[in-house]
């Protein structure tokens, strides 16, 4: 194989392999982003029928806590589904309702990791695409 196409191969399998949780070592303070995959979809307390799409990435600090977040995923996800489809549409229709959802979208995630006795370094939860329909 020429170097310029080894080069290449290499640089794509490193490109598109996921960094999982296992691939840091043990005990790393760097910051991660871990995206909630797929996008959670739920209606919400509306006259009509409406509905909140949100994509979600979680910024942890260290291993342990993106590796409990992978194995907590459903759990996660779950109070997170069940959380959004409570919301009003008022509250959905304003900034600081948005801002509430999201601080207690954080402290719900939170919750889950610290009831199954997990590592917690959440620094924040990002909406990478929040839509109300």
């Amino acid at each position: 194989m020429k170097p310029l196409h080894l080069a290449f191969f290499l640089f794509y399998i490193f490109a598109t392999s996921p960094l999982h949780a296992e691939d840091v070592e043990e005990g790393s303070g760097s910051v991660q982003y871990v995206p909630l995959k797929p996008a959670i979809i739920t209606n919400y307390q509306s006259k009509k029928l409406s509905y909140i799409k949100a994509e979600i990435t979680l910024q942890v600090t260290g291993n342990a806590t993106a590796a409990a977040i992978d194995r907590h995923l459903p759990y996660i996800r779950h109070n997170l589904v069940m959380l959004f489809s409570r919301q009003e549409e008022a509250t959905l229709a304003s900034a600081e309702g948005k801002t509430r959802l999201k601080e207690d979208a954080l402290a719900a995630v939170i919750s889950v990791l610290d009831s199954e006795s997990e590592a917690t370094d959440i620094e924040a939860i990002l909406f990478t695409s929040f839509i109300v329909e």
